[in-house]
């Protein structure tokens, strides 16, 4: 019995892993999570406000500043937190999928350079030598990069 190759196993690798699709539907739900945990956390900080405003007495206001902001801020950074995550997400998803088309384009446009200058070479190859070399492929279609500032 051989040893598998480290393509063998490569392939034995990618065929066990799980990739499990984004859900669309508990995204949405996560995201709308995460903005009625913050609305919420506003709200009781806004409420332990107004009870401590009404007292001058620091030991009445201690609960209020408990309840109200610090469950408030709890609630806030949850729920920033979860918006962040999901927004975030998108981005990166539409990011890597912008990446990997732009990949692909760069990749179309090696292969046919490559095309081209196998032909020339071709060309050259297969002729008597006695004449005039090939005239250059068309100049490249690459699109000119913007000034660096």
């Amino acid at each position: 019995m051989t040893d598998p190759t480290p393509v063998d196993r490569l392939e034995a690798g990618v065929a066990g892993l799980h990739v499990p699709a984004p859900d669309a539907d508990r995204e949405r739900l996560l995201l709308a999570t995460g903005f009625v945990l913050a609305v919420a956390g506003l709200i009781a900080i806004v409420l332990g406000w107004y009870g401590a405003s009404g007292t001058r007495d620091v030991t009445n206001q201690i609960p209020y500043l408990i309840s109200g902001g610090l469950i408030g801020l709890a609630l806030v950074t949850g729920g920033v937190g979860l918006v962040l995550r999901f927004s975030l997400a998108r981005l990166f998803r539409f990011w890597l999928a912008r990446l990997l088309a732009e990949h692909q384009v760069q990749t179309d446009r090696t292969v046919d350079a490559l095309g081209r200058i196998e032909a020339l070479l071709a060309a050259q190859a297969g002729g008597t030598g006695a004449g005039p070399s090939p005239a250059p492929a068309e100049p490249s279609t690459f699109a000119a990069a913007p000034p660096v500032s």
